[in-house]
Formats: C-alpha cells, structure tokens, sequence
C-alpha cells in the first residue's frame, strides 16, 4: 500500500509558513539538530524553539515552498524557494526581501526529523541583506562550510 500522507518537507515548510511554533516543532525529534546556515546549529525542542523564535522575530512574510522533494524511509530531500521580508528587529536589513533557492536534507525517523541541515549561498543572501563584503567574509570565516586542503599544509576551513 502506497502512503498519502505529506513527506517531512512539505508538511515542514506548510508548519513553518503558519509562523506557529508549536505546529514547525512537531515535525522533529525531541532530540533533533538543526543547522542553519544563518543561525547556526540547535539542538532539542528548546533550541529549535529559540531558533524559530528568532527566525519568526527578524523575519515576516515567510515562504517556504518546495519545488522538488525525494525521499525514503530514512531521508527526504527538498529543493525549495525561500522568501522573507526583514522585519525591524534587523534596522541595517529591515523591509529588504529576500528570495533564494536551496536544498534542505531532513534525516528522519518514524516520519519526524531528527537531523536537519540545508544548502544555499550563504554569502549572497548575506550580501542581499545588506552585509558588507568585509564582514561577509568574516561571517563565513566563523562559520566556515568549505574544506580546502592545500598540498602538505593540511585542511583549512572556509
């Protein structure tokens, strides 16, 4: 028998489009870990809940919409589009919207998240917000997603 139920990213970007804590919270794990490519990472139902909480406080008018989503019982992957306008909590970025694309890996178990990471240009959303090249570059140095080896010197995060 052949399931009908909505995969983890849909029903995940439809709780999270509602701005309503509780509703994005029951799509993961009690134990679930997040990384957020802005934020960074969190963990358990009151870190994702202060993640959310501060999403929801620097941002309006979210939407998240999946384009594409492929999944398992194990894991669902979703390219999505991700639309946000800057609230005034961020005066240097507020009232900027942003629109970008990217790709979400939800790892689950029994139909809930327990892993959550995502891919996008983080240095162009950076930018679009605002953020000046300069401190782009020391963003991403702090939080660095690539590794760069470099022959007889090792590995270097960028």
């Amino acid at each position: 028998m052949t399931s009908t139920a909505p995969d983890i990213a849909h029903r995940f970007a439809a709780a999270f489009n509602t701005r309503d804590i509780e509703q994005v919270l029951d799509c993961f794990t009690q134990d679930a870990a997040y990384h957020d490519l802005f934020y960074g990472r969190f963990s358990g139902r009151s870190g994702l809940g202060s993640l959310f909480e501060r999403m929801y406080s620097e941002g309006e008018c979210h939407e998240w919409r999946m384009t594409r989503v492929v999944n398992d019982a194990a894991c669902t992957v979703g390219e999505w589009q991700f639309t946000f306008t800057v609230s005034a909590a961020v005066p240097r970025s507020s009232g900027r919207t942003l629109a970008f694309h990217g790709v979400s890996i939800f790892e689950t178990r029994a139909r809930l998240c327990h892993t959550y990471r995502e891919y996008f240009d983080r240095g162009a959303a950076l930018l679009g917000l605002g953020i000046s090249p300069v401190a782009v570059a020391r963003i991403t140095a702090q939080r660095p997603s690539v590794e760069v080896t470099t022959s007889g010197l090792g590995v270097s995060r960028s």
